[in-house]
Order: C-alpha cells, then sequence, then structure tokens
C-alpha cells in the first residue's frame, strides 16, 4: 500500500474519521467539563446531606430527651398536685384551735392550786389515726408525791382519751420535798369535716 492509496482509503473514512473525532472531542469535553464539575458538586452535595442527617439525629435525639424530661416534670406535677389534694384534706381535718386551747386547759388548769407547778408544756409532732389525731405531749412539772397521784387521777377522769406513756420522777436534794417529774401523754381529737 501506498501513500496513494493510503489517501483515498482515508477518504472513504473521511466523514467516520470525523464522526469519530468529533466523538472522543465531545465525550472529552463532556467528561472534562459536564461530569467531573457536576461530581465534584455531588460529592459536595452528599456530604452536605450526611451532616444534614447527623444534625437532624443530634436533634431528633434532643427532641426525645426533652419529651422525656417534659414527660417526667408532668408526672411529677400530677404528685405535686395529689400530695396538695392530701394537705389540705388533712389540714382541713386538723383540730381546731378551740379544740386545742381546751385540751390544754383540761391538762394544766388549775392545778398550781393543788400543789403542782408546770415549767413546761411541749407539744409533740401530731400523728394521724385513721379519723383521729394522736396530740402527744411532754410536760415537764413539780409537785409532791401525792399531788401527781392526784393528777393522774383528774386526767384519768376526764371525757377525753388521754394515755399516759411514761413518766419520770427525779427527788432532787436542793427542792425537797418537790419532786421533779416530766410526763409523756397523748390525747386523741376526731378530725375536723
Amino acid at each position: 500500500m501506498d501513500l496513494k492509496d493510503l489517501k483515498e482509503k482515508i477518504g472513504e473514512y473521511r466523514e467516520l474519521i470525523i464522526i469519530l473525532t468529533t466523538a472522543v472531542a465531545i465525550g472529552f469535553f463532556f467528561y472534562q467539563y459536564i461530569y467531573l464539575k457536576n461530581a465534584a458538586e455531588i460529592q459536595r452535595l452528599d456530604s452536605q446531606a450526611q451532616t444534614i442527617a447527623a444534625d437532624i439525629n443530634k436533634v431528633s435525639a434532643e427532641a426525645q430527651a426533652t419529651q422525656q424530661t417534659a414527660q417526667r416534670l408532668k408526672d411529677a406535677m400530677g404528685r405535686l398536685k395529689e400530695m396538695e389534694e392530701k394537705f389540705m384534706i388533712t389540714q382541713s381535718k386538723l383540730p381546731s384551735e378551740r379544740q386545742l386551747s381546751s385540751i390544754l386547759k383540761g391538762l394544766v388548769g388549775g392545778e398550781a392550786k393543788r400543789g403542782i407547778k408546770f415549767t413546761s408544756l411541749k407539744p409533740l409532732p401530731l400523728e394521724q389515726k385513721g379519723e383521729y389525731f394522736k396530740l402527744p405531749f411532754q410536760i415537764t412539772m413539780q409537785g409532791r408525791f401525792q399531788a401527781f397521784g392526784e393528777y393522774l387521777e383528774r386526767i384519768e377522769d376526764m371525757p377525753r382519751i388521754i394515755t399516759v406513756e411514761n413518766f419520770r420522777l427525779d427527788a432532787k436534794e436542793e427542792s425537797l420535798p418537790l419532786l421533779s417529774i416530766q410526763l409523756f401523754m397523748n390525747t386523741y381529737v376526731l378530725g375536723g369535716q
């Protein structure tokens, strides 16, 4: 084959060569300027999508934690409301000042004339016992043994339920013949309605 034959052969395939060269040029142009540019954009968008997905997961976890906290707060508020209602019911059942005054008057009223001297009367914490309230007292007094026995008899004869839990008698040299007496007693009252 010589050059002339080659030129003829090229001439026959000239259109095909131009089409192939144009196709290669278009393919190169598409790859270089469109595909590579869009591939970088796709990678950037994919990276942003992953970041956004991580942010969404973080916000979702925070929202779930907030919902759990809100539920715990709602539960605590419900328990607080129940406790307030119980407190109000209990408060309405507590003995009135008049009842307490009557009790104290019955325990210490007029005893000085009978030889008992009260040095302290300390109410202890109130206890609810069903419909009743137990009012414990610690009383410190001085008196003769016989006067103390008469005091216990008067307490026993009172129309109110009073129990003597414990007592302590001390005879001190400086206050003879008086005894120092510490008395623990309870009285019961019906709660208010």
